[in-house]
């Protein structure tokens, strides 16, 4: 039996894990970007809500006095009161900053003189950076420290100061800087509050030339600390604290919390606006008003999110259910503890991968070494290099983990203070790596061989030793292509203070023989020897998806090129009862729904192995059961697509097939455009991604087969070239040459090349069975150098000689 964590013992974990049984296989490590909530909790809710009828807390006393009961609960959690910090509810952690800054008063006594400053910590998230916009409209000093200046200024010890004298300075200081970073579990110190008040920072201010003789105020970034750790607000006291709630319990979202120390709420007198429920007393003809003198009153502009606030009690009870407290009677530390030793597992398992050449296989991005809980958060960041040294894109990486059903975060994770310190990139690299069109949250992640992003590991109280053992698997066979021998995994004994050992570890090879996908005789097939010197490149199939995402319908002869391009192309798709399309990333089996278009009977028939086949109509308006809706199809470049519902018989027919309910048949029956600059010409487009053709070309799928080296791997040619999902599939002399193409001419028919297809996970799904294999995406990467590009996109340009011939037809010769 394995262990699963070093705190928490198996019989607990499995309880906890039950709770989450909706992951199914899924492998969730991107706790920092939200924590899961468990099914417990939304009965809970589920149930309170069916019970009790909560009203508007302006007009229902029972609704106030609920909340003002969880604002106690908010404190207790953080180990405080309501006499020395007041709750405010906001939105998130995000609305708790801005409105620290539309409220702050940096100025004192009306002096026009007393300037003040705000300074934020580089390394904060980009929620902090953003307040400088409007720092600077308060005509204050903005001021930016760096990771390492900040660490050795809170080093330097300070007299105290007489809080008295300190009130008499004319202006305010405001520091904000963050609890835990997001970018890689690294934990500020929050226990020298004492001696930034009393003026460590104050050398630093003095280089900059600002004002020196300042009041200090810490507002503390605490939303990645307090998802998984312990904030206890009666030993650390910052002036404020901002939080969101999503972070520590997974629901609810949109709801945060600002908690102000009351000796220091005085100071958030800024505040102009005012909305419902913010004042005593108004007047709308006349330019008065007083606000509420207490602070979350006045702070909480209009109707609170009660329903979301209610919601909160049962979060803290079910936590309290569901957590044991093995470390200081405590659930936070207890889960401390737990994320931190599964963090320092895969940092471990990180820092000795290695390549079998001898060379290191990551590069790990942390500003601990794992030795203390204190400065260190259950977070790991990396990236991963290949045997020759070279960098491989975090891109890449997150689709080898989709494909193996991690969740999992890249890129900068909106911390860029961090990610320009971490993979050494001057500000002038980020700006020129902007011109050249890298955006945040794109897909460019290697600029020159060097990495613009990284991969973040963030654990939770749901995760488990096996989640790290699924990932290091992964990158084993995708990028080492060697097994992993798993460590010994200690289980502490917090209330004895011992240490137990536990053998038994299941081997690596287990895991890896039970991932291993069924192995396929390879076979060559009928392949035609095209290599003789009268070859000419040759359209040899054309393929249609008249359903986005399933199986194709192969064409033997020739096809009509209709407005969006080939007649009946991607003309329907599969949505979910949320209008959003379905795609094989989500369910594999659709490649089995085989279509086939009868134009005499003009119907579309769809097969599935175990079903009897279903038809539908190819004219909507001469049908009965299409009915005219409007979806939102997120995948389609997030346009809204106006189409039929294709009615209830086939819907039932399709949700039986692929085991999900309450799935549609929708058809495309508005005008799409080919998204381009308003220079070009526009072109209409179907549910297709990118573009109307997509052109194959077999030469170049014989020469990826013959690089792939898995043994594991058996597709045949075409097997190989069916994962790729073209319309258009040529045989040339020479593989690759399509890529150097510009225009091509097919028979009668001139299109034009808008670019390389980049590829993600689906082309590792094979399009008999729906299994997933690692094959062909690691290759492509390998041999591309990390771009994962593979045929091209066309669009239509016309036919030539000015024939009105629209048909394609199979075996036209190509030319370029």
């Amino acid at each position: 039996m394995s262990v699963l964590s070093n705190v928490i013992d198996d019989h607990q974990m499995k309880i906890i894990k039950n709770e989450f049984i909706r992951l199914e296989d899924k492998c969730y490590l991107e706790n920092a970007g939200t924590a899961l909530y468990p099914q417990k909790l939304l009965n809970k809710i589920n149930d309170d809500l069916l019970k009790n009828v909560y009203m508007n807390p302006h007009s229902d006393k029972y609704t106030r006095d609920c909340i003002e009961q969880i604002r106690c609960m908010v404190l207790q959690h953080f180990n405080t009161d309501n006499s020395n910090y007041t709750v405010v509810f906001t939105s998130g952690t995000t609305q708790s900053l801005k409105l620290v800054l539309e409220t702050f008063q940096f100025h004192n006594n009306n002096d026009d003189n007393s300037i003040g400053s705000f300074i934020y910590l580089r390394d904060n998230h980009t929620s902090v950076i953003g307040l400088r916009e409007l720092a600077e409209n308060k005509n204050v000093d903005v001021v930016h420290i760096s990771h390492e200046e900040f660490l050795s200024s809170l080093k330097i010890p300070q007299p105290s100061n007489d809080l008295q004298e300190r009130n008499k300075n004319k202006s305010n200081t405001l520091l904000v800087y963050p609890a835990q970073s997001n970018f890689n579990g690294f934990k500020y110190p929050i226990d020298c509050m004492g001696n930034i008040k009393n003026g460590c920072l104050r050398g630093y201010l003095k280089k900059q030339l600002c004002d020196v003789n300042c009041n200090w105020y810490i507002l503390l970034d605490a939303a990645s600390l307090t998802s998984t750790n312990k904030l206890d607000l009666s030993v650390t006291q910052p002036d404020f604290v901002c939080l969101s709630f999503y972070k520590i319990f997974g629901f609810p979202t949109g709801l945060g919390a600002l908690l102000v120390k009351n000796n220091s709420a005085d100071v958030l007198n800024q505040k102009k606006y005012f909305g419902g429920g913010t004042v005593d007393i108004v007047l709308s003809g006349e330019d008065y008003h007083v606000k509420r003198s207490a602070l979350h009153e006045r702070l909480e502009d209009g109707t609170q999110a009660f329903l979301s606030i209610i919601a909160l009690k049962h979060c803290f009870d079910v936590i309290s259910l569901l957590i044991p407290k093995i470390v200081n009677n405590n659930i936070m530390d207890t889960i401390s503890y737990h994320t931190y030793y599964l963090a320092k597992d895969l940092y471990e398992q990180l820092q000795n991968l290695k390549h079998d050449n001898g060379a290191n296989a990551a590069v790990l991005y942390m500003d601990s070494d794992f030795t203390d809980i204190k400065t260190q958060g259950g977070i790991v960041t990396f990236n991963l290099l290949r045997k020759n040294g070279s960098y491989i894109g975090y891109v890449e990486f997150q689709h080898m983990a989709d494909l193996f059903n991690i969740s999992i975060r890249t890129g900068c994770f909106c911390n860029s203070g961090s990610c320009q310190r971490h993979l050494i990139i001057s500000n002038k690299e980020m700006k020129a790596m902007h011109k050249a069109g890298h955006k945040c949250g794109d897909e460019i992640d290697l600029i020159d061989g060097k990495p613009t992003g990284a991969i973040r590991v963030s654990f939770g109280y749901y995760n488990t030793y096996d989640d790290v053992d699924k990932l290091i698997l992964m990158i084993s066979k995708c990028f080492l292509r060697k097994q992993i021998q798993k460590p010994k995994r200690i289980m502490m004994n917090f209330n004895k203070n011992v240490t137990q050992i536990t053998n038994g570890i299941s081997s690596n090879e287990q895991i890896l023989k039970s991932l291993v996908l069924k192995q396929r005789n390879f076979s060559n097939g009928n392949e035609i020897d095209y290599y003789n010197n009268d070859y000419k490149m040759t359209l040899v199939e054309i393929n249609i998806f008249p359903i986005k995402s399933c199986g194709a319908f192969k064409i033997k002869s020739g096809w009509k090129i209709g407005t969006k391009g080939l007649e009946f192309d991607r003309e329907w798709m599969i949505v979910r009862d949320n209008g959003i399309c379905l795609t094989q990333k989500q369910n594999t089996l659709m490649c089995k729904i085989q279509p086939f278009i009868d134009l005499k009977n003009r119907c579309l028939t769809l097969n599935f192995d175990g079903q009897q086949p279903i038809s539908i109509s190819l004219d909507p308006a001469i049908s009965s059961t299409y009915t005219e809706t409007q979806v939102c199809q997120s995948k389609v470049c997030t346009d809204i697509i106006k189409g039929y519902d294709c009615g209830d018989e086939v819907a039932d027919w399709i949700s039986n097939a692929l085991g999900i309910s309450f799935l549609r048949l929708i058809r495309q029956s508005s005008d799409r455009l080919l998204k381009k600059k308003a220079s070009e010409e526009q072109k209409l487009l179907s549910l297709s991604n990118q573009a109307q053709f997509l052109l194959i070309n077999k030469a170049t799928v014989r020469w990826l087969r013959d690089k792939i080296t898995d043994e594991l791997f058996s597709d045949d040619i075409n097997s190989l070239v069916d994962r790729f999902r073209g319309n258009l599939i040529i045989d040339s002399k020479k593989e690759l040459i399509e890529r150097d193409w510009q225009k091509v001419i097919i028979g009668k028919h001139e299109f034009k090349v808008e670019g390389q297809c980049s590829r993600c996970q689906m082309v590792c799904i094979d399009q008999r069975t729906g299994e997933k294999t690692v094959e062909p995406l690691r290759t492509i990467s390998q041999e591309f150098g990390g771009k994962l590009r593979f045929g091209i996109y066309l669009s239509y340009i016309g036919p030539i000689y000015k024939c009105n011939d629209r048909m394609l037809k199979t075996y036209s010769e190509v030319n370029t």
